[in-house]
């Protein structure tokens, strides 16, 4: 099946005249190792990688006295992180680092709403590109959480039935 909706991507929302750096967006450089995102803290800027590559992670408390990072995925130029910040009010959920130098594109969601406000047409394409990307990000979180889960049953040996 074809599809019936053309990809509009905050890469290249980007490009488009009107949304202008300085305005709508500002360029931010990382040097590798260096966080971008912290786990637990507000946020209300959405992020572009221009080039480079980034680390996302997740704090993981393994008793009282022990805790691990977990790596959770990396993202490449173009792809995009941050979104949630769009649509709510909670603290990040991941800590993001830069893996290299990173050049990225920091756009500020007040803005951006106020923008695809005056350009719904952009505003409809921009969300249903960010769904599009976020359903398989949700979808492997669940496939992770059931394997853990499954695996914690069967190391408290609860994985009997009844």
């Amino acid at each position: 099946m074809a599809e019936t909706h053309p990809a509009f991507s905050l890469k290249k929302l980007l490009d488009e005249p009107e949304f202008r750096e300085g305005e709508y967006w500002r360029r931010s450089h990382y040097d590798p190792e260096q966080l971008i995102i912290v786990e637990g803290e507000m946020g209300k800027e959405i992020y572009v990688i221009i080039n480079g590559k980034v680390s996302v992670c997740t704090d993981v408390k393994l008793s009282e006295n022990r805790r691990i990072i977990s790596g959770l995925c990396e993202l490449f130029d173009g792809e995009e992180f941050a979104h949630s910040c769009f649509f709510d009010d909670e603290p990040h959920c991941a800590t993001v680092k830069a893996v290299s130098a990173c050049e990225l594109a920091v756009v500020d969601v007040h803005k951006l709403k106020e923008y695809l406000g005056s350009h719904p047409e952009i505003g409809f394409s921009l969300l249903y590109h960010w769904i599009k990307i976020m359903l398989p990000r949700i979808r492997q979180g669940n496939k992770r959480f059931s394997s853990l889960f499954s695996w914690g049953l069967k190391a408290y040996q609860i994985d009997t039935t009844i």
